[in-house]
């Protein structure tokens, strides 16, 4: 009677232990997809009819949408802070913007900023 009394006790304790490595690893998958720092990779098109973000480059701070800076490492970029990454291929770009040539043609007016505190 005792010995079956053991048995439940550990089974019930090796339950609730599955349970929890199960739901840690549900909360980490969660939060890895819904990270909201993402990184802020770009790549420069060719065309306008491949860009998701039209870009004019202004002179003065005051005049821009978007402050940016360029970061060295893909792991500085950041979404939030309009810290970009220029990647080498399309496909791991974030975003796709094309530079136009006047302000008129653009969706957004950006100007990029010497230091990264600046883009707040």
């Amino acid at each position: 009677m005792k010995t079956n009394k053991q048995y439940e006790d550990s089974m019930r304790s090796a339950s609730i232990g599955w349970i929890g490595i199960v739901v840690t690893v549900i909360i980490m998958i969660l939060l890895a997809h819904c990270n909201p720092a993402s990184a802020q990779t770009v790549w420069v098109t060719k065309y306008e009819s491949q860009a998701d973000l039209k870009v004019f480059e202004v002179k003065y701070p005051s005049q821009a949408d978007i402050k940016y800076f360029i970061v060295p490492y893909k792991s500085q970029a950041s979404e939030q802070r309009h810290h970009w990454y220029y990647v080498q291929y399309p496909s791991q770009a974030k975003l796709k913007i094309y530079w136009v040539r006047y302000e008129s043609q653009a969706d957004r007016k950006v100007y990029r900023v010497q230091y990264a505190s600046q883009t707040r």
